[in-house]
């Protein structure tokens, strides 16, 4: 009877994680963009539909109109060719008023970032940028991303696969606008997921907003 009892207790806890997260999405797009998507389906601009951002002299531009809590870095970018696996960070975002991350009704602050990787080449790779580690110019070291916000994006990139979404990390001592550089740390390597002996390469990525 206990058993019953605590499956019972398990599957509620979890449907309750996922109508949070399903009510509360806080796509870079904006606060909340419903799978990410514009009107006709097709995905939605990154830039959230304007290009103030990117006619911005300093390079960020609050895009507060409706719901959008962002703040946009567009000048805030890098790339790497990784023998074939080309990854690229498009922006990077802070807001000190994203939904709290326990589905509370209080507001965090948040660190994100546009993310896309291509593979190039008829082999597979083995990377994780979805769980890379954060470190930003405030003092913060945050050792994962949200795994309720962000998108699913790591694991085994086959050939031609081409994967990109968001990575939101959640501050634990808030002053988001105050950051000036953020540091990314994580793993890659050729292979398939199951190829433990591969050479691992460790990705360091530090990216000033300005």
């Amino acid at each position: 009877m206990k058993k019953k009892l605590w499956l019972l207790t398990a599957v509620l806890l979890s449907l309750t994680l996922v109508l949070t997260a399903c009510g509360d999405e806080i796509g870079i797009e904006g606060e909340q963009s419903e799978a990410k998507t514009g009107d006709n389906g097709d995905e939605a601009s990154a830039d959230g539909g304007t290009d103030e951002a990117e006619e911005a002299d300093d390079g960020a531009e609050n895009e507060g109109s409706g719901d959008d809590v962002w703040t946009y870095y567009d000048n805030a970018t890098w790339s790497e060719d990784f023998n074939g696996l080309q990854m690229e960070i498009q922006k990077v975002v802070v807001t000190n008023d994203a939904p709290a991350e326990d589905g509370s009704d209080g507001t965090q602050s948040a660190v994100g970032v546009k993310f896309k990787m291509e593979n190039t080449t008829e082999d597979k790779f083995t990377t994780y940028p979805d769980q890379a580690e954060l470190v930003t110019s405030t003092g913060e070291q945050i050792s994962m991303p949200s795994m309720l916000y962000s998108d699913h994006l790591g694991g085994e990139i086959d050939k031609g696969v081409i994967k990109e979404g968001d990575i939101i990390w959640y501050l634990e001592r808030g002053e988001a606008d105050k950051i000036e550089w953020i540091k990314m740390t994580w793993d890659a390597r050729e292979g398939p997921e199951d190829d433990f002996e591969a050479d691992i390469k460790e990705i360091e990525v530090e990216v000033e907003l300005n």
